[in-house]
């Protein structure tokens, strides 16, 4: 498997960033944050449709990290600048979780 340095996330915000969600990037994974960097102005461009303001960011991901151990969270803040948090998280020891409010990373290469 390939080493992956950096990950892109798109949002979509209604006028005002009242409302927000998370949108399908063209690409999610990159072995270097320059690649991801160079891809997010197409990307943002591609997913400008509608009435919708999109937000784009690249973080980095460290590569000794296993995807399945890793939550991704994003928040716009007061001035309409998106940002994105990747962090480790350890599984819970007895491999039990009764409720959670994130989402499983799922990120590769393409």
């Amino acid at each position: 498997m390939e080493h992956i340095a950096a990950i892109m996330l798109l949002v979509g915000c209604t006028p005002g960033s009242l409302s927000c969600e998370e949108l399908q990037a063209p690409q999610v994974a990159f072995e270097t944050m320059e690649d991801c960097v160079g891809a997010l102005p197409s990307a943002l461009g591609d997913a400008g449709v509608g009435k919708r303001v999109v937000h784009g960011r690249c973080a980095p991901f460290d590569p000794a990290w296993e995807e399945d151990n890793v939550e991704i969270g994003w928040r716009m803040t007061s001035r309409n600048r998106l940002e994105v948090h990747v962090r480790k998280v350890d599984p819970p020891a007895d491999g039990i979780v009764v409720a959670e409010n994130a989402r499983p990373v799922g990120i590769g290469l393409h």
